[in-house]
């Protein structure tokens, strides 16, 4: 009886014992189709986009309602640097041998600048770390340099060497100073200038944007005076590569070359609404709103979470473009009237009493000239002063710097490695 007991004992375990390795063996199984599946896919996509790239033109691709799909879903890494540079248009900049000349010329007095800056891109990256026998920090040094002569009204401005350092990681040095170019001319204009004037448009535009989307969310941040350009300068111009982890940073530079800066908008609005709760809650004061804006939780900006969020907004193309002509109008027309009132006022106050009629019709007369030579003058002066000491004038009269957020950040950089 007691071996009947024993071996029926042993059945049993016997019995679970199979049973186990049966369910084992079941979940390796749909394990190992799932990674099928994915390969498949990932191939089927790779084809896509490299019959695109070859086959294709760039216009007809982002009017495609397949690819605008696909690449939501993201860029297979094969073929991600190919695709942005195709995206971007980058071949109708490129001129042949231009690159290899630029990097033979002198030294601008920017150039100590980029020497002083480069070494914050990316620090824990191995492929810009010091020692590590990267060629990460010669090649930015390359590119920086070689744009600040090809484009001396520009220069060099803090949150470039961010970009240039993304787009090393995906494509060869010259590939990725012509996509520079592109994404400064096609994307970002004026956002690299002295001025940053298209950053301080784009600050107001997104103020009225958040406020149509989240009213409670922009009163708080108002009461507090936490303006837009307090935050979104880090966004704008690093193309978040500053603030999200890293697949979620990949996956928005996808959907920036194939929406353009709409996805800027979409994706800074996201933050702030998957952060909302916190910030209305937790953040009753300026400091802590805006130490967690520009310290949210990584965990809280994962690829898939971010990206859903972005794309429920409703923003069409059309309606952002406008409303950036306008406000950008508005503000020049703004600008206008200042330098005309100041005018007026100086020579008001050079001016003895009985003259002071004449010497107010002078200075408006001549206000025509006067701006044109001061906008020869900053064109021509712009490559020898370096675009980072003149932001202080971007923000007009409020003591906001706006590059003062590009500080070396440990978290930042722990996310690249």
């Amino acid at each position: 009886m007691n071996q009947g007991q024993d071996l029926s004992g042993t059945g049993s375990s016997i019995g679970k014992s199979g049973s186990t390795g049966s369910s084992v063996s079941i979940i390796s199984e749909i394990e190992r189709k799932k990674v099928i599946r994915k390969q498949k896919f990932s191939r089927e996509n790779e084809l896509k986009w490299i019959h695109a790239v070859t086959r294709l033109q760039v216009d007809t691709v982002k009017k495609s309602s397949k690819y605008k799909k696909l690449v939501r879903r993201g860029l297979p890494t094969s073929v991600r640097g190919r695709v942005w540079l195709f995206l971007a248009k980058a071949d109708s900049y490129r001129q042949p041998g231009l690159f290899e000349e630029l990097c033979k010329r002198g030294p601008l007095p920017i150039h100590e600048v980029i020497e002083r800056d480069i070494h914050r891109c990316y620090p824990d990256h191995v492929h810009f770390r010091d020692g590590m026998g990267g060629t990460g920090q010669q090649d930015l040094h390359s590119i920086l340099k070689a744009y600040a002569h090809y484009k001396p009204s520009v220069g060099y401005c803090q949150g470039m060497g961010r970009l240039v350092g993304m787009m090393l990681m995906q494509m060869p040095v010259e590939d990725a100073f012509w996509l520079l170019v592109a994404t400064i001319e096609g994307y970002m204009q004026d956002y690299y200038t002295p001025s940053l004037r298209q950053l301080r448009v784009d600050a107001q535009v997104f103020e009225r944007l958040l406020k149509e989307q989240d009213p409670p969310l922009a009163s708080h941040l108002e009461k507090n005076d936490v303006i837009p350009l307090m935050y979104m300068t880090q966004w704008f111009m690093t193309l978040y590569t500053m603030s999200l982890p890293w697949a979620s940073v990949l996956r928005v530079w996808d959907v920036f070359y194939f929406d353009g800066v709409k996805a800027l908008f979409r994706v800074g609005l996201a933050i702030l609404q998957l952060s909302r709760d916190h910030l209305l809650s937790k953040c009753p004061s300026s400091s802590e709103l805006l130490a967690y804006i520009l310290h949210i939780p990584l965990e809280t900006l994962a690829p898939k979470q971010l990206l859903e969020t972005a794309l429920q907004i409703k923003l069409r193309k059309q309606s952002v473009q406008k409303l950036i002509a306008v406000t950008a109008e508005s503000m020049d027309a703004a600008a206008t009237t200042s330098k005309k009132s100041a005018s007026v006022h100086g020579a008001l106050a050079s001016a003895p009493s009985s003259s002071k009629a004449t010497a107010a019709a002078a200075a408006i007369g001549t206000k025509n000239s006067s701006d044109n030579s001061q906008n020869s003058d900053t064109q021509q002066s712009t490559a020898s002063s370096p675009p980072v000491s003149s932001s202080s004038s971007a923000v007009g009269s409020t003591s906001f710097s706006p590059l003062g957020v590009f500080k070396t950040r440990k978290r930042a950089g722990t996310l690249h490695k």
